[in-house]
């Protein structure tokens, strides 16, 4: 299974209502925050890397330009967008003949702070228990990406409009193999403006040379 690759599908089809900006496209380091997002699954070993997007999709599709993502639409995004990206990214993976992977992260948009190092340690557990969930942990609480396996790609597209993923996490008697992590990275994303300001800003610091590197 180690080289074996483990897909990835971004939902980044929302209209960022509560940032009050589009969220997608927001500056990050010399990038966007979707591309980043991108950048870091594509650093980790994802392949391939499926980005369903709706609000503003050719603005986000041509913001991944050049980048190893396949850009998918949603055209319900506004109503039930990020369960039904996922649907429309596992769907393109079953329809395709060549796809062997044994299963496929579920990303968000807007986590483009998770360190590449943490991406990898999700993915190396999904190879070492391919068929089970892979959800990474930090202090005991749940976080982003999810690793699905294949045999659970079936359950996550009968899902109704009225359900969500948690109705698919927290089945009774589903083995999972949780990956703890020492950054809350994994639990913070970018819903309102502040939560983008906090975040670009510890990020800029973690960047900042020590006194010794700037010496």
């Amino acid at each position: 299974m180690e080289n074996t690759p483990i897909a990835a599908v971004i939902a980044a089809a929302g209209m960022s209502r509560r940032m009050g900006e589009f969220k997608q496209l927001l500056p990050w380091g010399q990038s966007t925050v979707i591309a980043s997002v991108v950048a870091n699954l594509a650093a980790a070993g994802a392949s391939p890397i499926l980005c369903v997007v709706g609000h503003r999709g050719d603005a986000v599709a041509g913001a991944l330009a050049g980048l190893p993502a396949q850009v998918l639409y949603n055209s319900d995004y506004a109503e039930i967008e990020m369960l039904r990206s996922y649907q429309i990214g596992v769907r393109s993976l079953c329809a395709d003949p060549a796809m062997d992977a044994p299963g496929t992260l579920l990303a968000l948009g807007d986590q483009p702070h998770i360190p590449v190092d943490v991406l990898q340690r999700i993915i190396k557990e999904a190879k070492l228990t391919p068929d089970q969930l892979v959800i990474p942990s930090h202090q005991m609480r749940r976080g982003h990406p999810i690793y699905l396996p294949r045999r659970l790609w079936p359950n996550l597209l009968a899902l109704g409009a009225d359900q969500s993923l948690r109705d698919l996490l927290n089945r009774p008697g589903e083995a999972v193999a949780y990956v703890e992590v020492d950054t809350d990275a994994i639990r913070r994303d970018m819903d309102y403006w502040v939560d983008y300001q906090a975040l670009l800003a510890e990020t800029t610091d973690d960047r900042q040379p020590t006194t010794c590197e700037s010496a």
